[in-house]
Formats: structure tokens, sequence, C-alpha cells
């Protein structure tokens, strides 16, 4: 690994991986008590101005969550689309959330389901879990409840627990896929494993549900 006396020289000359590296070092520090996102965002916004995509990405996330700097959502976005053009899918993602939301851009569903589908072609769970959504709902996209599992399914099998809660809710209403209840507590489980709430609280009332048909059938 570089030291930073190297790494400070780099960037004083102008290298503008020096400097996003340099502030990345600065905000996620080995110890803790060093952080310091002031100094980092220092560095991104000089490592931004000469398009460095990673430093525009950061950038971006200091605005949007106001550190080391203002929060502005406007600037946020300013940034993110600057690493989004650049095919950055995480900034393509976080820029998605704020067309999304309305927030530091008016909200607009079908930039918002644009940028989800290009992150998601990229591979960002998130981002596909984001435009299942816009698809099972029609936000900005026409509607198609069967490419919603699809895209729920993609992005539940990398982990993402609120894709995973979404396509046992599918599985279980058979929205865009076939009634299949095991399937449904299969994915509901694997949410429910992640510390994700509603789907614990759902698979409770499912099997308390259960008991009590069990316990009705046997008094008839």
């Amino acid at each position: 690994m570089e030291d930073n006396a190297l790494l400070q020289g780099r960037a004083e000359r102008g290298d503008a991986d020096a400097q996003f590296r340099l502030g990345y070092r600065l905000a996620f520090p080995r110890d803790k008590s060093r952080t310091d996102w002031r100094e980092a965002c220092r560095y991104w916004k000089v490592a931004a101005a000469a398009g460095h995509v990673r430093a525009l990405f950061f950038l971006g996330v200091c605005y949007d969550k106001g550190r080391g700097v203002r929060k502005d959502l406007s600037m946020a976005a300013k940034s993110y689309r600057k690493a989004a053009s650049k095919g950055h899918a995480e900034a393509q993602f976080n820029l998605g959330m704020l067309y999304r939301d309305g927030k530091g851009v008016k909200r607009n569903y079908r930039r918002a389901a644009a940028y989800f589908y290009t992150a998601a072609k990229a591979g960002d769970a998130e981002a596909a879990r984001e435009y299942g959504v816009c698809l099972a709902n029609g936000l900005g996209v026409e509607q198609d409840s069967s490419e919603a599992v699809r895209w729920y399914r993609f992005a539940a099998r990398r982990g993402d627990e609120i894709a995973q809660h979404n396509l046992g809710l599918s599985y279980l209403y058979g929205d865009g896929v076939r009634k299949h209840r095991a399937n449904a507590e299969k994915w509901l489980s694997s949410a429910s494993s992640n510390k994700f709430l509603p789907s614990r609280r759902l698979l409770k009332r499912l099997r308390n549900e259960d008991v009590a048909a069990s316990g009705n059938t046997r008094s008839e």
C-alpha cells in the first residue's frame, strides 16, 4: 500500500487518483477516531473537478448525507449525475432514488426507473429491487408484474432483504408468478434471517393462521 506521504506528493502535483485515495483514507480510516470527512470532501472536490468518477460519487454522498459539508441534495444530484454519466452504478442508483422521492430534483418516475434499470443491468442489487418496484406499480414504466418478479429474484439472490420480502409476497399472492406457498415462505424466511421485520411479522401471522385452521379442522 502506498504511504500517505507519497500519495500527498502525487496529489499536490495534480494526480486526481491520489487526491481521491487520500480523501478515502480520511473518510474511512482504520482508526475511526481519526475520521475527517471535511478534509476528505476537500480532496474529493479537487479530484471530482478533474472528472474522477469515484470522487464524483463520494462527493455526492457528502452532499447527500451532510458529511464534511452542509447537506445539499441539489448538489448531491449534480455530482451523482456526473458520476452516473460515466457508468458508476451506485451513483445511478442514488440519483434514481432522488428522482423517485423528488429530493434535490423534481420528482420524475420515468428518470428514476431509467437510472434503476441502468444500474441493475450493471449488477446493482438495490437498483434491481427498485426497478422491480417500478414495474410492479407502473412507476415510470409500463406495469408488468412478471418482469417485476424477475428483477426481485435477481436482487433476492444477491442478498437484498427487501427484494426477498417482495419476492415472497409475489409467491404468496400469485402476483406475477404462480402461487407457491413453499417458495413464499422460503424467501420470507431469507428476509427474516436478514432481520427484515415485516417478513418476520408476516411469517408469524401465516403460521398462527395455519395453527388456527388446523384446530378448526380437528374440531369439525
